[in-house]
C-alpha cells in the first residue's frame, strides 16, 4: 500500500516522533510510506538520521511575524484551525488546492493525518483518511465545534466563518458539505491513543484510547547519581534565562537538554558547558529518560507519559493553555512540582536543588508507575496498523 503520513507545520515534537513511529512500523511491513510534513527539517531532526521514505513539503502558511498586534497564542483546537488558515477563505482555498494537487500526484491508498485539519478536509476525496492523535491533538466534537479551553480562545461566532470556508473548498472539489465544524474529525476515521488519565477531554469522549504509542509501563529504580533531563521549547517565554539557569546548575549536576527549534547560538552555548549534554533530537533523549533523576518540561503529554512509564518525578513549567490543563490534571498524583517559566535564574537553580532533595516525589512516581504496569493498557501501534491495513479490504 502507498500510505501518506501528514504532520502540520505547528505540530509539536511528540507528534513528529509518533509519525515516525507509525511510518517505521508500516515500512517494516512492506508498505510504501510518504511523509507530508509542514516542516521537513524538523521531521528529519526527530528521526536523527536521513529518512529513506519519500518526504514532501506540506502546504503551510508562512510563520507569523513577531508583532505586538498579532493573534493570541493557540488556545484549543478552534484556534489551531484559525491559525492554519480556516479563518480566511482565500488562504484556505490556496492551501487546500496545493494539498489536493500533491495528493493527486501521490495517489495514496490511505492517509494518516496527525493534527492536520487541511489534510483531513481534503484527503477524504483521495483515499480513506485517518485522524490520528493523542488526547490534546484529537479533540472531540462538542455541539457544532470543539471545546474551548479559556475565554481567550477563538470566538464561537467565528466557527460559522470557518465552516463556510471549509464548505467552499469542498464545493470546488465537488464534495458534500459539512454540517458542522466537528465533522472535520468525525468524517475521517479517528484513532485516539495515549494514557486516558492525561486526556484533557476525557469526560467529553464516547471512545477510548487504543493504548500507549511507545514504551509500556515498566518502572525502574532511579539512578544512584543525580541527573536531570530537560525537554524545552524555544518559543517558551524566558527561554534564554532558563538555559542560563540550567547551564549554571550543570556545574553540580550532569544535565541532558533537548531544545526544540534551538538557535545556533543556544546550541553553541550549551555545547561549551562541560557538564551539559545537548541532544539534537527529541526521540533519542526521550529513550534515555530513565537515566535521569528528574525530568523538566513544559507540560507535554509525551514527556509526562514517559515519566509515568519509568517512574520519575518531574518539574513542569507550562506556558500554554493545554500545558496548564495537563499540569492541573496530574497535580493529584504528587509526582510534580510546577513553576512559571518567567522565574529568575536564582529561583530556578534553587528550585531544582530542592526538587532533588524531595524524597516524596520519587516514591509517588514509583507507586503510580507500578499501578500502571499492573493495568492492561497495551501497545497502540499493532491495533493502529491493523486498522490501517484493513482499509484495503473495504475499498
Amino acid at each position: 500500500m502507498r500510505l501518506v503520513i501528514g504532520c502540520d507545520l505547528d505540530a509539536p515534537s511528540e507528534s513528529l516522533r509518533d509519525a515516525l513511529r507509525i511510518g517505521n512500523a508500516l515500512t517494516s511491513r512492506g508498505h510504501q510510506v510518504i511523509y507530508l510534513a509542514g516542516d521537513p527539517v524538523a521531521l528529519v531532526d526527530q528521526a536523527g538520521s536521513p529518512i529513506t521514505s519519500e518526504l514532501h513539503q506540506a502546504a503551510a502558511k508562512r510563520a507569523a511575524p513577531h508583532l505586538v498586534m498579532k493573534r493570541p497564542s493557540t488556545d484549543g483546537f478552534a484556534d489551531r484551525l484559525a491559525v492554519v488558515g480556516f479563518d480566511d477563505k482565500q488562504t484556505l482555498m490556496t492551501l487546500a488546492s496545493v494539498c489536493n494537487a500533491g495528493l493527486a500526484g501521490i495517489q495514496p491508498d490511505a492517509i494518516i493525518g496527525i493534527g492536520t485539519p487541511i489534510l483531513w478536509l481534503v484527503g477524504r476525496a483521495h483515499a480513506p483518511t485517518f485522524a490520528v492523535g493523542n488526547g490534546s491533538m484529537l479533540p472531540p466534537a462538542l455541539g457544532t465545534s470543539f471545546p474551548r479551553l479559556t475565554a481567550n480562545s477563538t470566538p464561537v461566532a467565528d466557527d460559522n466563518t470557518m465552516l463556510s470556508n471549509a464548505n467552499a473548498v469542498l464545493s470546488r472539489m465537488g464534495q458534500p458539505s459539512l454540517a458542522t465544524l466537528g465533522e472535520l474529525v468525525t468524517e475521517c476515521r479517528p484513532i485516539l491513543y495515549g494514557l486516558s488519565a492525561l486526556d484533557p477531554y476525557l469526560q467529553l469522549r464516547s471512545s477510548h484510547t487504543t493504548g500507549l504509542l511507545g514504551a509500556i509501563p515498566n518502572p525502574s529504580l532511579p539512578p544512584q547519581s543525580e541527573r536531570i533531563a530537560a525537554f524545552l521549547d524555544v518559543n517558551c517565554p524566558n527561554i534564554e534565562m532558563l538555559i542560563l539557569a540550567l547551564a549554571g546548575l550543570g556545574r553540580d549536576i550532569p544535565l541532558d537538554v533537548c531544545i526544540t527549534g534551538a538557535t545556533a547560538g543556544m546550541r553553541r552555548f550549551l555545547q561549551q558547558q562541560p557538564y551539559v549534554t545537548l541532544w539534537p533530537d527529541y526521540g533519542s533523549l526521550m529513550e534515555r529518560a530513565e537515566c535521569a533523576s528528574v525530568l523538566l518540561h513544559h507540560g507535554v503529554q509525551d514527556v509526562t507519559q514517559q515519566c509515568l512509564v519509568v517512574g520519575r518525578p518531574q518539574l513542569v513549567m507550562p506556558w500554554t493553555a493545554e500545558q496548564e490543563m495537563l499540569n492541573y490534571m496530574v497535580g493529584w498524583m504528587g509526582i510534580t512540582w510546577s513553576k512559571s517559566p518567567t522565574i529568575s535564574i536564582e529561583e530556578m537553580a534553587a528550585t531544582l536543588h530542592d526538587l532533588l532533595r524531595d524524597t516524596s516525589l520519587p516514591v509517588s512516581a514509583q507507586h503510580h508507575s507500578r499501578q500502571l504496569a499492573q493495568t492492561d493498557i497495551g501497545d497502540a501501534l499493532p491495533a493502529m496498523i491493523e486498522q490501517i491495513e484493513k482499509v484495503r479490504e473495504f475499498a
